[in-house]
């Protein structure tokens, strides 16, 4: 029995051929042909240059029982599939400074803090399984919408004329054509974003108060002893002083008993179910939680907007990537298998619930 339909290994391969010249973000829009020719086939299409600012190499990886085909065509011009194993001096050169290289493993050495701070990690983990489910599922984007979201990205960026937009480009390196995959690529992202939340709007009728903006000053502490203590001393101090006073108590947390102090805006649905009438004034701590102590310095009732849309969105896609890095297989090209494996366990972690966060 054959593993695929008649003719697909040879459309395939006609297709890399045809697209040997393209830029990937050609090559991914005319996928979009091949993809409806063959419902139902996963396939994604991959590719990498021989060197920077040398020609590209695409394949096509498709899923079959039991594992994957890889399909491959090399224009006479690039090193064929077997060959790109073997590496050159160049390579292992990132940078190169008034004449001294730096290599990779000097690179690394810098980028040390990627095993101290999971977040980095999970950023690039978060790149890739995007990445990888805009392949397997691509989101289009019209030419019209297309330009309407570079008008946009300028827009965000004051670049508000053809100079200004110009001397950004070419301060970056860019021409017209990668400054429109940048934005394809935002615009596919956002796209997916809704992909996966749905509709805003209704998860923000069943729960408004969820989303009522409040302002909060954050004391972290050293250890969970000292965070009790700070709760008794700003509790107290709420009762005698007004709740405009209460951000510089708690500031004297800082320089008097060592906490981290912070002054940031969050929604209500963000601080757990003890703050489901919190108001002006209350002090929010979790017993054997972490050492984190919360001040509420004031309530601006819920309103759908466009940032309220935006953060439901975004609570709901980051649950979405926790569920996908769990299941994920990493692989670590760099790094000992303590720090990897420490990283790994962060990423594979669930994100803190609404109920669990101080």
């Amino acid at each position: 029995m054959p593993i695929f339909s008649d003719h697909l290994l040879t459309d395939v391969l006609a297709f890399l051929w045809r697209i040997g010249d393209a830029e990937p973000a050609e090559a991914k829009r005319l996928l979009g042909g091949l993809r409806a020719e063959h419902p139902g086939v996963p396939m994604r299409l991959v590719w990498q240059r021989d060197f920077p600012g040398g020609s590209r190499h695409y394949d096509m990886l498709i899923s079959a029982p039991d594992g994957t085909v890889s399909v491959a065509f090399a224009p006479a011009r690039a090193i064929p599939w077997p060959l790109r194993g073997s590496h050159n001096a160049g390579e292992q050169v990132v940078v190169r400074v008034d004449g001294v290289d730096v290599k990779m493993e000097q690179a690394m050495a810098v980028l040390d803090g990627l095993w101290g701070d999971s977040s980095l990690a999970v950023r690039l983990v978060n790149a890739a399984l995007v990445e990888q489910e805009l392949e397997r599922d691509p989101v289009e984007l019209p030419a019209e919408e297309l330009q309407n979201a570079v008008d946009a990205f300028r827009r965000a960026r004051g670049l508000l004329t053809v100079e200004a937009t110009r001397e950004w480009m070419a301060e970056r390196g860019l021409d017209h054509a990668a400054l429109e995959e940048i934005v394809r690529q935002e615009a596919a992202i956002a796209g997916l974003r809704r992909r996966v939340t749905g509709d805003a709007a209704e998860l923000f009728a069943a729960a408004p108060g969820d989303y009522d903006r409040l302002r909060v000053v954050r004391s972290r502490y050293a250890r969970p002893e000292d965070a009790e203590a700070g709760v008794a001393r700003l509790r107290e101090a709420g009762r005698s002083a007004p709740t405009e006073d209460l951000l510089a108590v708690a500031a004297a947390e800082a320089f008097e008993h060592g906490a981290d102090v912070r002054l940031a805006p969050t929604y209500r649905c963000d601080l757990g179910p003890d703050a489901a009438e919190a108001g002006a004034g209350d002090v929010l701590h979790r017993a054997g939680g972490e050492p984190v102590v919360t001040c509420v310095l004031g309530v601006r009732p819920a309103v759908f907007d466009d940032e309220t849309r935006r953060a439901i969105e975004q609570r709901i896609f980051d649950r979405w990537l926790t569920a996908r890095r769990r299941e994920a297989s990493v692989e670590w090209m760099w790094g000992t298998a303590r720090r990897t494996d420490s990283v790994t366990r962060a990423l594979r972690a669930s994100a803190p619930a609404a109920s669990e966060v101080p």
